[in-house]
């Protein structure tokens, strides 16, 4: 066996043995303490570069094959057949793949795979999965340093599996996340999400320019009602879902090793999307204040990177969705308006 190999079967083992301690309290421990638990002790056994890629790459032979919705539907049935509570089922699961004889020799890599799994799951035991990965595995987390390590060489690990794009893309996120974090930039972060979703806050701002006297104002109102509701609509159901049924489980575990909070990750970025669709029809409206408008729409799509809800390259996606679609329903509606009379005559 190889090294890497062998580091697994001894983690199977230290863990197995650590893991029930944690379980003996399990109905004094909230759920989310017990998972943050079971992920603390995994990645403090990550100590070597070479252990961190084996249990990469059993992580993917783990979710090679399956879709996320496979595996969550799957993940689903793993806690319904538990007899625990509902918050507390995915927390049973998720000690039980930890001290399992048959996960011995991939102790960590299934813990992982589980607590992914479990993330995007439809039920109500998802919720506690999040708060625990978020707990543990944020950059920010309060975790041991060992703890810390583990994390750290863990990520490096995914990158150099990762393909070049898919590494950049991961790399300027991780280096956005991990950077400086002052709290009234995070407030001003939730703040964006919250004004920006649906996109709506353009239509709020362009009808108030309507209601001061702004010239041109009323035509950029018919312009964008259509094109904003248009894009951000299709963006954020049929695309978004298209994708996401597509997505191997594999990237779900990769984007939870890397730190994007798991159950948000999507292609595109719909508040983005909508942002962009905004300003490229307002810069039809007033095209001296473009620069103006997607400065803004930029503003909007950094936001979603930096409060750790989409990669750029979701952004971007977004912004050009966003564009394109604004302006094909932006021309319909032209082309209706000239072919209206006609058809009349």
């Amino acid at each position: 066996m190889s090294d890497g190999t062998l580091w697994v079967t001894r983690t199977g083992s230290i863990l197995a043995t650590a893991i029930p301690r944690v379980s003996r309290s399990a109905g004094e421990d909230d759920p989310e303490q017990r998972i943050e638990r079971v992920l603390e002790k995994g990645l403090e056994r990550v100590e070597t570069p070479r252990a961190a890629r084996a249990v990469v790459a059993r992580v993917e032979r783990l979710s090679a094959g399956r879709t996320e919705e496979e595996r969550a539907h799957q993940a689903a049935e793993e806690t319904a057949a538990t007899p625990d509570q509902p918050e507390h089922a995915a927390a049973t699961v998720i000690e039980r793949a930890a001290t399992a004889p048959a996960a011995r020799t991939r102790a960590v890599a299934q813990v992982l795979e589980e607590v992914a799994a479990q993330s995007v799951a439809p039920t109500p035991a998802a919720q506690p999965v999040v708060e625990a990965v978020r707990a543990a595995l944020a950059p920010e987390a309060p975790v041991s340093p060992a703890a810390r390590r583990g994390r750290r060489l863990l990520k490096e690990a995914v990158l150099q599996r990762m393909g070049p794009l898919s590494a950049l893309d991961a790399r300027i996120y991780l280096a956005i996340n991990e950077g400086p974090h002052p709290p009234r930039l995070d407030a001003l972060g939730g703040a964006l999400t919250v004004v920006t979703t649906g996109g709506w806050i353009w239509l709020i701002a362009t009808l108030v320019a309507w209601y001061v006297g702004v010239p041109r104002s009323w035509t950029a109102v018919r312009r964008l009602l259509p094109s904003l509701a248009a894009a951000t609509w299709l963006i954020d159901y049929p695309i978004k879902a298209f994708f996401r049924r597509r997505r191997p489980f594999s990237r779900i575990v990769q984007a939870l090793v890397i730190g994007k909070k798991p159950g948000s990750w999507s292609f595109p970025s719909g508040h983005t999307g909508s942002s962009f669709a905004g300003a490229w029809i307002l810069s039809t409206v007033w095209p001296r204040l473009a620069p103006v408008f997607f400065s803004l729409a930029a503003v909007v799509g950094f936001s979603r990177v930096y409060v750790g809800a989409h990669y750029p390259g979701d952004v971007v996606s977004g912004a050009v969705f966003g564009m394109v679609l604004s302006e094909i329903v932006r021309r319909l509606v032209r082309l209706s308006g000239r072919l209206r009379p006609a058809g009349r005559g």
